[in-house]
Order: C-alpha cells, then structure tokens, then sequence
C-alpha cells in the first residue's frame, strides 16, 4: 500500500512523502521507528499506485553493492540491524530503493532474520546474494559472508562494465564505416555516373552494376531503414521469449573473431570467481551450480553448468563434469584438475577468475588494435571496387575530351 505521509521528526522538522506499507498499522510501526511523528496520512487508491515516483525507477548494480557493504560495516560495529538500516534509508534520494529499505528494517525489528528480511527482492539483490547471506547466518559468519558477497559482486560488475564497454566499440565503428559507405553510393556517385552518361561513355557490367545498386538505395533506402528496425524490434522479442533462438544467437557470437574471447572469458571469469567464493563460504558445491545456471546470461553456458550439475550430482568431480561440456578451456580444467588434487580447488579457482579478469581487461584495452585491420580490409575492399568501377569510364572521358 501507499501513503501521502505528512509528519514531524524528532527536531520539529516538518515533512511530506510519499511511503509504502503493508498495512496502515506497519506503516504507523516505522513512523515509531524513524522516531517520526505523524500529522496526516492520506491512502492512495491501488489503481493510482503505478503512477507513484516511489513505485517507479531502478535500483542500481551500485546501489546493491553499497547497501551490501554497510550492512557488513553496521553488523562489523556493533550497531543494531534494524536501527543501522533504517539510518542508511534516511540518505537514500532513490525513493525505491528507500522504500525497500524501510521496508527491510521494519521486517529485522519484527524478528525476522536479514535473509527473511531480503527474500522479497531477491530480483534486486540476486538470488547469489540472497543464498550467501542465508550460509552465513547458519554458519554465523554473516559478517565475513557480507563482506565477502560484496567484493564479489564489485569484482563482477566491473567485468560487465569491461566486457560491455569492449562490445560497444566495434559496433559503433561498423556503424559509422557503413552510414560513410552509403552516403557515398547513394549523393556521390550518382553524380559521377551522371556525368558518364552524358559524355555518352560506354560503360563497364561492374559500374552498370554499382549504378543499379546506387539506384536501389537512393529510391528504397527509407523502407529499406524501417525493416530494418523492424527486424530489430522483432528479432529482440523474440531473442527474449524463444529460447532456442537465444541458444543459436549466442553459439554465433562464441564463433566470432575476438568477440569469442571477450564473451567466452566474461562467464569463465564469473562461473569461477562465484564457484569460489561458494566454496570458502560453505556453500554445497550442488546448490552453487543450481544458482549459477539461473544468473548465466548466455545460453550455452547455461546449458553446460545444467549438464555439470547433473554430472556433479551423479558423483563426477568439477573438473570431470565440465570437460565433457566441451565449452570450457583447457587452462581452466588443467587448474580445476589440479586443485581437486591437491585439496585447494578455491585457490585454484581465483587464479582462473583472475587470468580470464586480466584476460577480459586487455581485449577491452586493445579492441581497437584488433578490429582495426578488418575495417581497414572491408574500406579498402569496398574503395578498390569503387576505383575499378570508376577509373576506366574516367579515362574513356579523358580520351574523349582529347579528341
């Protein structure tokens, strides 16, 4: 429920906000709890409740990150949980996110634990996140569990920033390369085929042909932008609700030169760094894969960690089970191997996630380097065309103008 709150704090400052609740005696609770006085109340109806700022918006990657770490900073001083909470949710601009918070602190002080506590946004914490802290309350290691949960997820969001900031650069050059490329088939040449015909130049088939494909464009290119757009808008509904489809689009990108590495190294880096952090946590080996598979974006590797779990269930080691999905490398399953061996597979398993981190980080630092000598082969390609095109009737013309 949602509710206009006009009220007073502790210092006889007045304020109106809109807050959520669920019910009219929880929302009077965290009042008393703010140490809030209130001086009206106002309930909104269900059906204006999407319309509502505070129903509205996005709770951020960063923003999971910080609130994980001053719960850890909260439990580390000694400070009680609901109190700590609730004083993290009066700094919070994000009124969501605020909300939840309140939310989350009326919850502890009714003697829930922080896991029962978080269940309800287990979509905005992650389901990881959510198991981590259970282990950590019944193994009362919460706080090591926290902070542990934390670095984690830092260390995992900027590989998603690395790799997606690695991805965007070659399509942006493919994008200016080809809006350059039709420009100059569709107003330049055009002009200079125009300009042969009226010279009476016999023409060559290769620029007859550029000439119906100039032609082309310039009278189809406004229906030729709107299928295409389209096919995108198409293509990206289904690509969500067809799993196949998914499954087929993501076996073409591991085909892809250096896209491969960017993509293939990003789950690597992240199956092993969750693997291991499971592992030092005490969380069942099992129950980790059955949680990896269900935040693995991609389908291939979310189909291979199903295949391993299965394997691993069955009584397979790790290192076994993941060889015979064929997806990972052979580096990873030597230092799995190794580490079953010798009894320090978490150790073995962060220096996985740090050599494909590391790996990931350089293809994002020298993308350019990479793609740079295949745009430079498609313009050349496409400019050796124009000039072939081009060049004899220009020197018929010459010939022409000189007799």
């Amino acid at each position: 429920m949602d509710f206009i709150v006009k009220s007073m704090n502790k210092n006889g400052r007045t304020t109106t906000d809109v807050m959520q609740a669920d019910s009219y005696g929880q929302l009077l609770q965290r009042l008393e709890l703010q140490e809030f006085t209130p001086l009206n109340i106002i309930t909104i109806p269900s059906f204006l409740s999407p319309l509502v700022p505070s129903n509205s918006g996005k709770i951020s990657n960063d923003e999971v990150i910080e609130l994980i770490e001053s719960i850890y900073l909260v439990i580390k001083s000694g400070l009680p949980l609901y109190q700590g909470i609730s004083d993290l949710a009066e700094d919070i601009d994000n009124k969501r996110f605020k909300n939840m918070l309140l939310k989350i602190a009326h919850s502890i002080n009714s003697g829930n634990s922080l896991s029962v506590a978080f269940e309800p946004y287990k979509d905005v914490i992650g389901i990881m996140m959510l198991n981590l802290i259970k282990i950590g309350e019944e193994t009362g290691q919460l706080e090591t569990t926290l902070k542990r949960g934390a670095e984690f997820l830092k260390r995992t969001l900027a590989l998603k920033k690395k790799a997606k900031s690695a991805l965007i650069y070659p399509s942006f050059a493919m994008v200016v390369v080809t809006g350059a490329m039709l420009v100059w088939i569709i107003y330049v040449l055009p002009q200079m085929t125009s300009l042969f015909n009226d010279m009476d130049i016999e023409l060559p088939a290769l620029t007859i042909a550029m000439m119906a494909v100039s032609e082309f464009l310039a009278e189809y290119i406004g229906y030729i932008l709107v299928g295409l757009v389209i096919f995108v808008i198409v293509f990206k509904v289904l690509h969500k609700r067809n799993k196949i489809i998914r499954f087929k689009t993501d076996g073409l990108v591991l085909k892809i030169p250096v896209i491969k590495h960017i993509v293939s190294g990003f789950n690597i880096a992240f199956i092993s760094e969750y693997l291991r952090l499971a592992l030092v946590s005490g969380v069942p080996l099992f129950s980790a894969l059955e949680t990896l598979k269900g935040n693995i974006n991609n389908e291939l590797f979310q189909k291979a960690l199903t295949e391993a779990s299965d394997d691993v269930a069955k009584g397979h080691q790790l290192s076994t089970a993941f060889k015979r999905t064929k997806l990972f490398t052979p580096f990873m399953l030597r230092m799995m191997s190794v580490g079953e061996s010798s009894g320090t597979l978490d150790s073995q398993l962060d220096i996985i996630s740090n050599y494909y981190y590391e790996k990931v980080d350089y293809y994002a630092e020298n993308i350019g380097k990479f793609i740079e000598p295949a745009i430079l082969i498609f313009v050349g390609g496409f400019m050796g065309l124009i000039m072939i095109g081009i060049m004899g009737p220009i020197y018929d013309m010459i010939g022409k103008m000189a007799g």
